[in-house]
This record gives structure tokens, sequence and C-alpha cells, in this order.
């Protein structure tokens, strides 16, 4: 049973991990076309309006997706399908009506948003982004059921039209537009593309209604004479989404609040007190938001990891499963390392060849943007290791802890981004500096409140070691490469054999140095396979070291949850959660 688990957990990130790679190739193809025949300015309004859009989208589902993840879950792990349904009906009305609001506020508000971010000329990509917020709330009530049922291949699927559309519509709207339009050209074919995101947007939408309306056809088939305990009254079930739900929006606010802040800060002190003019505060601004797209790329694959994490762990704690839930959690941040440690040092290692490859038609761009992205390189492992803490501090219940963190990382980076976007010497660098520091603070103090509750998983320093000293024999010989290649072939050229070289590096150093398990390994596709091949043996575990007790994991009085015993919790008894009784 707790084989399958980890299993589950496993499958569901690879599935969600394999979606994200194909995505995220996808969105460099919609990307990387804008960022060179659309100016730095121009994109400036693109990464505005994306920036004040994730902010409504924060506000209107960040927590509930989690939420409902949970909840069905939960009710999943005990075999109560009806609650599930329920929970799911109660999200989806609440994710209309608050998609909708913020669609409408978007829209319309789109002349002052603008002019509070000191770019009024943005105001028309803002609007025309706003209608994804109505999209994307349906999806995410439709996301947040299928992933609390470990079902993540809707979620891929939809996440994979959105990219595929988003391209074919988006990019040729803009390249048509820059051809055709001759006032103000990158203005419009910022808008542009943005129309080309909000009908991906809809049609992601469409096909997980499609597929939820199959499914439900499916579950009614196969649930006929299952007796379940009586729903609780959907005001109950609404109570308990938003009490779960609204410490997690609140958190996860911070994120995109802050980078709302940080680029406002941007415009107005770079105006204001570094003296430059508006058109140099948008390229600078549209500069930056290039180093943070390339950023975004290898943090992103830990957002699966996450993802998979919650409704899986949140029924081994359900189940008092101590031992798996140590197990599951200390594989989620192992894998997090795994990913973000070698990809905090290759970007750093090649970030002014990768801007010089990707920019490649703006070279002065690249050439501002690749010390920015070094900058940023330093928190890529720290992103990660932020997404899979805060979920691990959510399947215990623990919704505040993270909120409280990351409003201290908060503070701190908008006290530092002020500070230092005002000297004229460090202007934008000052916005790259103050996110390294504001991610690590945040970390820390997530990893600090998980070991209360976790005292006997592995430790993530002794997980790291092995991981940092492959990464760092990774980018030694890699750069080497790249150097010798360079005089070969043009250094844009040289880039990609040299990270492929140090992607295979990587591999060998991390099994050489013991930084993943033989468990880690048979977890994935042909496991067992690569094992033998690693030659990696499974380890000695003694009939004692498998039976020892663990301690209960502890939480703040306040935010502390009983686990349920099984028989207590299927017959909705004293100890079930309070909207199953």
């Amino acid at each position: 049973m707790a084989q399958d688990k980890k299993q589950s957990f496993m499958k569901g990130a690879a599935i969600l991990s394999a979606s994200t790679l194909i995505v995220k190739l996808l969105g460099l193809l919609f990307s990387i076309p804008l960022a060179n025949f659309i100016d730095p300015e121009g994109m400036s309004h693109f990464y505005i309006a994306y920036n004040i859009f994730g902010l409504f989208l924060m506000l209107s589902t960040a927590g509930l997706p989690i939420a409902v993840s949970r909840m069905v879950g939960t009710a999943f792990s005990q075999g109560h399908r009806r609650e599930a349904d329920q929970v799911f009906s109660v999200a989806f009305w609440l994710f209309f009506s608050l998609g909708l609001l913020g669609c409408l506020v978007m829209f319309f508000g789109a002349d002052q948003i603008a002019q509070w971010y000191g770019s009024p000329a943005a105001n028309f990509a803002i609007m025309a982004l706003a209608p994804t917020l109505f999209f994307i709330s349906i999806e995410s009530s439709l996301r947040g059921y299928f992933q609390g049922r470990s079902n993540m291949i809707p979620t891929a699927t939809s996440q994979t039209i959105e990219a595929v559309t988003k391209v074919i519509i988006g990019v040729g709207l803009a390249f048509y537009i820059i051809r055709s339009v001759k006032v103000d050209p990158d203005r419009w074919a910022a808008v542009g593309a943005i129309i080309g995101v909000s009908v991906s947007a809809a049609l992601g939408a469409v096909y997980l209604l499609l597929y939820k309306l199959f499914q439900g056809r499916w579950d009614r088939r196969h649930a006929r004479g299952q007796e379940e305990p009586p729903l609780v009254s959907r005001q109950e079930m609404l109570r308990s989404l938003v009490r779960f739900a609204v410490p997690i929006t609140i958190g996860s606010c911070f994120l995109s609040l802050l980078d709302t802040v940080d680029g406002a800060i941007l415009m107005n002190r770079l105006q204001e007190a570094a003296r430059f003019t508006q058109e140099q505060a948008d390229w600078w601004n549209g500069t930056l938001g290039h180093a943070r797209k390339f950023f975004d790329l290898p943090g992103a694959f830990v957002v699966p990891i996450s993802t998979s994490l919650l409704p899986i762990l949140s029924g081994a704690i359900a189940a008092k499963d101590h031992h798996q839930v140590d197990r599951i959690s200390s594989t989620a941040l192992r894998v997090t390392l795994l990913i973000g440690i070698p990809s905090s040092v290759g970007m750093g290692v090649f970030s002014k060849p990768i801007c010089q490859l990707l920019l490649y038609n703006q070279p002065e761009v690249a050439q501002e943007a690749a010390p920015l992205l070094t900058m940023l390189s330093v928190a890529i492992a720290f992103s990660g290791m932020l997404f899979t803490t805060n979920a691990i501090l959510q399947s215990f219940g623990r919704a505040t802890r993270p909120v409280v963190d990351m409003a201290v990382g908060g503070i701190i980076k908008i006290v530092l981004s002020y500070l230092l976007i005002g000297i004229p010497q460090v202007a934008a660098m000052g916005s790259a500096i103050s996110t390294v520091v504001s991610y690590v603070v945040m970390v820390v103090l997530n990893l600090f409140a998980i070991r209360t509750s976790l005292p006997h998983m592995d430790s993530v320093v002794k997980t790291a070691l092995p991981l940092l000293l492959s990464s760092a024999v990774m980018g030694g010989v890699s750069y080497g490469a790249y150097g010798l290649l360079s005089l070969l072939v043009s250094p844009r050229v040289a880039v990609l054999p040299a990270i492929g070289l140090a992607i295979l590096v990587y591999a060998v150093c991390v099994v050489v140095f013991r930084g993943v398990s033989y468990d880690d390994v048979v977890m994935l596709p042909k496991g067992q396979t690569l094992a033998r091949l690693l030659r990696m043996k499974p380890p000695r575990r003694s009939s004692r070291a498998a039976v020892q007790p663990v301690e209960e994991p502890s939480a703040p009085a306040e935010e502390r949850v009983p686990a349920p015993p099984r028989e207590e919790a299927r017959s909705g008894g004293k100890y079930a959660p309070r909207h199953m009784r």
C-alpha cells in the first residue's frame, strides 16, 4: 500500500513533468519569436499585462484548487465519490463567479491599472488578457478535482492544447500586425499575442469540461448500489473550502503581488529616482522580463511535484501512515533539489550564451539581460523548494505558516527593490538581487516549520551536498567544453552541445556521489532496469527499523488537525473532518 502511494505520487509527477516539458518547449516557440521581432518597449506592455493578470488570477483561484485537490483526495481515499463530486460542484460555481468578477474588473479598470503601473500604453494589453482570467478560473476548478483523484492526464492534456494554440494564434497574429500596422506596431503586436493567449485558455477550458462530462457518466455507471454516508450541506462545504483556501490564497498572492509591486517600483523608481525616461524605463522593464522568463523555465518543472504531492500526502496523513509521510516528503524535496540545483548552476554558467541564443535578433538586449539572468539563476533552486515546502505544510493543514513566511520575504524584497533600483548604477539589477534574497528567506523559514512536523524526514542539507558537488563538476566540465567548442563554432551554437554534455555529466555524478537512492530510481519508468544498468543495489532493511514508531507530526494548536482512524472516518464519526460529519 505504501509503495502504491509513492508510485502514484511519482507517476503523477512524471505525467505533469512530461507535459510541462512539452508546454515549456512550445512556450519558447511562443515567447522567443515575440522577444525577437517586438522591441523591449512593446514587450514591456506584454509583461505588465501578465503581472497584473497573475495577481488577479491568484486572488481568484490560488488557494481554491489546492483546497479542492485536498478535499477531493481525502474523500476518494475513503471511498466517498459523491462527496468528491459535491466538492467539485460547489467549487465550480465559486470559481465561475470569481473568474467573471476578476475579468470585468481587469477589463474595465485597465486604464487606471496601467496608469498606476507607470506605463499608460499597456492598457490595451491588459484588456486583451482579461478574458483569460475567466477561462483559467474554470480550468482551475476542474484541474483541482482531477488532481485530487490523482489523475494528472486531463491537466497535462489541457496544458498542451493551450500551448499549441497559443503558439499558432498568438505568434501568427503578432507577426501579421508587425507586418501590416504602421502606427506603433510593437504595442499592437503585444496585444495580438495576448489575444492568442485568451483564445487558447478558452479551448483548454472546453476540453476539461468535456472530459468531466464523460468522467461523470463513467462514475455513475460504476457507482450504482454503493452506499455512502449522508452529504453535508453545500453551504457547509463552501465554508470548508473557503476556510482552507483563504490562507493559501493570501500566501500565493504574495508572490504575484510581489511581482506586480516590484514591477511598479521598477517603472516608477527608474523614472523618478534614477532619472530614466519613459522609453528607457520600458526598455529595462522588457529586458528584465526576458531574464525572468528564462529564469522561470527550469523552476516550472518543480510545480508538478508539489501538485502531485498534496493529495497523496494528505491521504497518507489521514491514514496516519507516518513512515510513508516521511518517505513521500523526503522524496519530493530530493527530486526538487535534483532538478533545482543543477538548473541554478547551469543557468548561471551559461546565462550569456543562452541570452544570445534566445534573443538572437536583439544583441543589445541579450547583452544586458545576461547579468540579470546570472543573478536570478541563484534563486532557481530556492524557487522550486518554495513550491514543494508550501505543499508539505498545506498537507498538514498548516496553511497559515507559508503565508507568514512569504510575508516576511515579501517585505524584505519590496524594501530592497525600492532602495536598490533608485541607484542609477544598479537600476534593474536591484530587482534581481531582491528576488534572490526574498526566496532564500522564505525557503529557510519554511524548512524550519517542516522540521517541527516531520522530525524524522531526511536532512535537506545532507540531501543537497552530493547534488551540489555533482552540479559543480557538471558546471566545470561543460563550461570547459563550451570554451573549446566556441573556438570552432559560434558561441550561440556551442552552448547547445555543452548543455547536452552537462546533463550527461550530472546524471553520472549523482549516481557516483550517491545523490539519488535505489528507491528513487526504481520509481521511474523502467526503473529496475535502469538501476541494474547503473549497478545500484537495494538497501538492506532491518525489520526493527521497519516497525520503529514515528512521533506524531506536531503543529501549532490552532492548525493541528487530528487524523481520523479509518473506521471512524468512514462512518462520519467524531474524528471525521468537519465537512464529512
